[in-house]
């Protein structure tokens, strides 16, 4: 079998158990689902929240 180019993904808890029961609903692996989450994402929206985290938490650590 052909090695993949997948990268090491973290994935909150609770979002993992979402994954898993869809993943044992369907009868396929959990990686099968974590990909077509992955190529559904809207990743210039993505992107766009991604670059305001830090001006946040900046703001964040501002205000305590």
């Amino acid at each position: 079998m052909a090695q993949t180019q997948r990268k090491p993904v973290y994935v909150q808890p609770e979002h993992h158990e979402i994954l898993r029961r869809i993943a044992y609903e369907e009868r396929c692996n959990l990686s099968d689902v974590l990909d077509v989450v992955l190529e559904q994402a809207d990743w210039k929206k993505v992107a766009r929240e991604a670059s305001q985290k830090p001006t946040q938490r900046a703001m964040e650590r501002a205000s305590q």
